[in-house]
């Protein structure tokens, strides 16, 4: 048998080993065939699985914990996974993939009720700094009347506050207008630059950057809602009952990223830290700078639930569920032990 034949056959028999492993890699599972990896961390720390649906400003406290090693000094290696789509995001949870998450409570309180083994322990932003932002031909509000609004699901979460906007600042039923599902901030952005919706709704960077660049700014989630809960982080309680202490420790570094960010002599190290991960331009950074952290402050500053976001909350969920006339508490939901020990361990309270 030649060489050349020799080389063929061993390409042949090679190539469906080296498909599988690439599958292996690519997928996110191939990391529990590598325990002794994941679950040291760096320099022996025990590592947290955490996941959200994307990259934005809403995460800046996230990005400081993780910049300024709060997360390595409380005694944990904090893994941050991306899923797209609050769904999926999740279900991860869910399904105890991940053990801690961040998304809309609306999701979390869908799944409690449905059975999940989930509980929300901490408030990340109790205030919405969503824009409605329209194409240019898009002059008012009520201009939107059968035309196509960008969303990221058609159900539960923003899509229940889009609603509540639209009736509440333009008197529009659900009928008087489409929705697309286009996906979280940077998809909804693309989407209206593409064209593919007339309108979407959008938080920092994205919705500055959007109103840079022309588009139309149609009103404040915030004006019309108040405060309201907007992300919350959860978890899975055969986590916080395995892992109580690992729990209290992301908690802590949390707390810390916030105040941290809130401190006005770390101004210029925070907007470094938002041009590397969210890779802006500095006046993007510096608008978001004076915007979410100088101005609006959705940040909770103790980590905690607010209660008067939360009720909106539920009040909006009310709109679509079967409460027989009594809205359940929002403390069926959130489990605060949590919290209070790692404000307890800080030397501060709730």
């Amino acid at each position: 048998m030649s060489y050349q034949k020799i080389r063929v056959l061993v390409f042949i028999f090679l190539l469906p080993i080296a498909c599988f492993s690439l599958r292996l890699i690519r997928q996110s599972w191939w990391r529990s065939l590598l325990p002794s990896v994941v679950e040291a961390g760096e320099a022996g720390l025990p590592t947290v699985r955490f996941v959200q649906s994307g990259h934005t400003a809403s995460s800046w406290p996230l990005y400081v914990a993780q910049e300024k090693k709060f997360f390595e000094k409380n005694g944990i290696q904090l893994e941050s996974i991306v899923i797209r789509g609050a769904t999926n995001t999740t279900r991860a949870v869910l399904s105890e993939t991940v053990p801690i998450g961040r998304i809309n409570p609306d999701y979390v309180i869908t799944g409690i009720e449905k059975g999940a083994k989930v509980r929300i322990v901490s408030g990340n932003m109790d205030k919405i700094p969503y824009d409605l932002t329209a194409r240019p031909e898009i002059k008012t509000g009520p201009d939107l009347k059968g035309k196509i609004i960008g969303v990221s699901t058609l159900t539960g979460g923003t899509t229940l506050m889009l609603h509540e906007i639209m009736e509440k600042a333009f008197k529009m039923k659900e009928t008087d207008y489409r929705m697309l599902v286009v996906g979280t901030s940077p998809d909804r952005y693309a989407a209206l630059k593409g064209g593919s919706v007339h309108a979407t709704f959008m938080g920092p960077p994205f919705n500055i950057r959007a109103r840079q660049e022309g588009y139309r700014p149609l009103v404040t989630f915030h004006e019309v809602l108040g405060p309201i809960q907007f992300t919350v982080d959860f978890a899975h309680q055969n986590f916080l009952q395995n892992n109580r202490d690992h729990a209290i420790k992301y908690l802590k570094s949390m707390i810390q990223g916030t105040q941290w960010l809130y401190d006005p002599k770390n101004k210029e190290d925070a907007i470094a830290i938002h041009m590397k991960i969210l890779k802006s331009e500095r006046n993007l950074a510096e608008q978001d700078y004076k915007f979410l952290v100088q101005e609006f402050q959705p940040f909770p500053k103790n980590g905690a639930v607010n209660k008067a976001a939360m009720a909106k909350t539920m009040e909006l969920r009310a709109k679509e569920n079967d409460y027989k006339g009594k809205i359940p508490p929002y403390t069926d939901y959130v489990d605060n032990s949590l919290i209070e020990e790692a404000l307890k361990q800080l030397g501060q309270k709730l």
